[in-house]
């Protein structure tokens, strides 16, 4: 049986009392990562801690997809759905690849390279922290939202 609109709203979207501040703080966590990123001249580091050609990982690479994994599981455990999820988890990837500094650097490679990164990182971690929170609210659902009295 094929599921409804509202379903699909309902997976992709979640709730909107809950998916807008998730939006919100993914944008927050772009420009703060960016930010970060730009005045610490932090950007080689965290490429170094990126998987290589070679399979080997930095600690800082478990350390920072354990953090986006956890705004995953955390935005998905509140039910905000799953787009809002993948951009949580994807907007502090895109925000350190705005940095990308690598010369000489082509302007449609400069303009792609942030979504790539975020979509390739963001897909992976907010898609297993999707997982494992709507696993989260399954188990544990949230309490419901009551009206105030009149």
């Amino acid at each position: 049986m094929l599921p409804n609109a509202t379903d699909v709203r309902s997976l992709l979207v979640g709730r909107p009392s809950r998916a807008i501040p998730a939006v919100v703080a993914a944008a927050l966590a772009t420009i703060a990562s960016a930010r970060w990123v730009a005045a610490t001249n932090a950007y080689l580091e965290i490429e170094q801690a990126l998987p290589t050609y070679d399979g080997s990982l930095g600690a800082a690479f478990y350390l920072f997809g354990g953090a986006l994994v956890g705004l995953a599981v955390a935005s998905a455990a509140v039910d905000a759905g799953l787009v809002p999820t993948l951009l949580l988890a994807g907007g502090p990837v895109a925000g350190w690849a705005v940095n990308h500094a690598t010369a000489p650097i082509e302007l449609h490679y400069s303009a792609t390279f942030p979504l790539e990164m975020a979509f390739l990182y963001g897909g992976l971690f907010g898609g297993l922290g999707f997982l494992l929170g709507a696993g989260l609210r399954a188990v544990a659902p949230p309490r419901r939202e009551t009206p105030l009295p009149v």
